[in-house]
């Protein structure tokens, strides 16, 4: 059979765009390995895909959590940008949340991600964005830099991993930290929870077990409340508990249940998720046994149309970005970017493309001008001047980078 010469013109693009793609087996010019928050998965894919010429990009998701713990993002550097004509692979582990992000970048340690090898498959059909590789394989490596909800200094006492240590000061000053963006985050519940708004002190006892049926919240309701909450070492958690909490704020600051087996008599649970994914799973999930849930999620996150749960409005203010900007919803945090400043345990601190590399998406990563395109973020007016771009680009106020500071507002 003859092609057309339109057929024939479609199958040598197809042709030429398949070969543009990075298979498993191609060789990077750089490879970068970006640890930490969860809640920002998304926000960071995408703005290491806007450093990338389109139809060169592949993405790869871990086999295990489909994507939820561990992603990868292969492309070629798009003009303009440092790694232009540059074949580059950015790893991202967003397992175990932020602290993922800070521990293990200052003190140079070998976390676990994904593996780009024999072990990915071609996805069949699969058509980018979506996931064009499935990996089953993972490997230990140093991170080079890592993202946190929150400052590096909130890792302390139940907001470290368990396991895990607090950084001391000496080893802190090994990071250089950049803030990035506010992060709008936000209260999901399922759907068959009728409630529109819930207050920030009934959110707090809900969190804290105070409360432990929905009667207690509102009389028209009834039955036991499950609770999707993240594990210590989140920076989401970490926030939340700062928020809700006071903690580590202020002496005996109210902490979240935290046990993941935890449930009472009266049927109260608890239940701990290692990233952003787990909680929106396991949401759905509390929809489908009859149970209904609050979760603690970005609103980065939006419910897709199989998705049963929503975010609420909290003491009556509704979860947007513009609220946030104009200064009207107060539950954000202010992201944050680290890197190492030297040498550690062997490990030099990244240099050459590798450092032009995070110095360019560091600066992308709070431009106004690319935020606005993504969900749930905002600039700080700490970085912009925010009567210099359109509204709702760039926040009114800030904690200036201290998520135990209140809100002040610039302008």
């Amino acid at each position: 059979m003859k092609l057309t010469k339109i057929s024939l013109a479609c199958a040598m693009a197809l042709a030429a765009g398949q070969a543009l793609a990075h298979a498993p087996s191609v060789t990077p010019d750089l490879e970068v390995f970006i640890s930490g928050a969860s809640a920002q998965q998304l926000t960071l894919g995408a703005i290491v895909e806007g450093m990338m010429t389109a139809g060169t990009i592949d993405v790869f998701y871990d086999t295990a959590s489909s994507g939820k713990d561990y992603r990868a993002y292969f492309g070629t550097g798009k003009v303009g940008t440092v790694i232009a004509g540059k074949k580059v692979l950015v790893h991202n582990r967003a397992k175990g949340g932020s602290v993922w992000g800070v521990n293990p970048v200052a003190r140079a340690e070998a976390i676990s991600r994904m593996a780009i090898d024999g072990g990915c498959a071609a996805v069949v059909s699969a058509v980018y964005p979506a996931a064009t590789y499935k990996c089953a394989n993972t490997v230990n490596a140093v991170p080079d830099a890592g993202v946190s909800d929150v400052e590096p200094k909130m890792f302390v006492g139940n907001n470290v991993a368990t396991g895990d240590s607090q950084l001391t000061d000496a080893e802190r000053a090994k990071l250089t930290v950049a803030s990035q963006n506010a992060v709008i985050m936000g209260i999901a519940v399922t759907n068959n929870m009728p409630l529109t708004s819930l207050s920030r002190a009934q959110l707090t006892s809900i969190l804290t077990g105070t409360y432990q049926d929905w009667s207690q919240v509102d009389a028209s309701l009834s039955g036991p409340i499950t609770v999707e909450r993240r594990v210590n070492g989140s920076g989401t958690q970490a926030g939340a508990n700062a928020f809700f909490g006071g903690f580590p704020c202020v002496a005996n600051g109210f902490l979240p249940l935290a046990d993941a087996s935890f449930t009472t008599p009266g049927g109260f649970t608890v239940v701990e998720n290692s990233a952003s994914g787990g909680v929106k799973s396991g949401l759905n999930a509390d929809f489908a046994a009859g149970k209904m849930a609050v979760g603690i999620l970005s609103t980065e996150s939006v419910p897709a149309g199989t998705d049963n749960w929503h975010h609420v409005s909290i003491d009556g203010i509704a979860p947007t970005v513009g609220n946030a900007t104009a200064g009207l919803y107060d539950y954000f945090v202010e992201q944050t970017i680290q890197y190492r400043n030297t040498t550690v345990n062997g490990v030099a601190a990244p240099s050459g493309l590798k450092a032009s590399f995070l110095s360019d998406f560091i600066v992308r990563s709070g431009n106004p001008a690319v935020l606005s395109a993504l969900k749930g973020v905002a600039a700080l007016p700490t970085n912009y001047d925010q009567t210099a771009y359109p509204v709702g680009q760039v926040m009114k106020g800030t904690k200036l980078n201290n998520t135990c500071q209140p809100t002040i507002l610039f302008y």
